[in-house]
Formats: C-alpha cells, sequence, structure tokens
C-alpha cells in the first residue's frame, strides 16, 4: 500500500505558512487546491491564495503559503499515471 519508511509531518503555522516532509509528488495545484502524494497516500489541501513557495524532490520536502481551511487525506494513492481515469469518471 503506502510506503512507511520515510517520515511525513505536516506544520501549520497560524493557517498562513505550511511544511510538509516526505512528499512524493505533486499531482495538481491552484491558488484553492493542493494535491499531492505523501509516503502516507493522498493529501488534498483547500484554501485561499495557496502557493507552493519551495520543493524539494531529493528530501521531499514542501513548503506552501496562503490561508489553510482544510486538510484531507485519501486512502487511495491517485498518481499521475490515474489521470486517464480521472478523465473518464
Amino acid at each position: 500500500m503506502f510506503e512507511q519508511s520515510k517520515p511525513h509531518s505536516i506544520i501549520v503555522e497560524n493557517r498562513r505558512k505550511t511544511v510538509i516532509t516526505g512528499v512524493k509528488d505533486v499531482e495538481s495545484f491552484n491558488e484553492n487546491d493542493i494535491i499531492i502524494i505523501t509516503h502516507s497516500g493522498g493529501l488534498k489541501i483547500r484554501g485561499k491564495n495557496l502557493e507552493i513557495s519551495k520543493i524539494s524532490v531529493e528530501t521531499g520536502d514542501l513548503e506552501m503559503t496562503g490561508e489553510v481551511t482544510s486538510l484531507h487525506y485519501s486512502d487511495h494513492d491517485r498518481s499521475p499515471n490515474n489521470i486517464i481515469t480521472k478523465l473518464f469518471r
């Protein structure tokens, strides 16, 4: 299922700055939604004026700014390989 060997954490400071570790991929993003794949599963972040300020593929760290209104994990690993599946829903 999901690779638990690498640590995954989320730090949200005053709902304005967020640091996430254990990121495998960024599936999509816009100013209201960011969908990422972590070592603990898919994660959808909702908010306002969301921007990814830093991302490191080597370390799996992501920093973002904007007002976070919700965080939601999915049980299924959503990856770019599933884009065709999403198109035909």
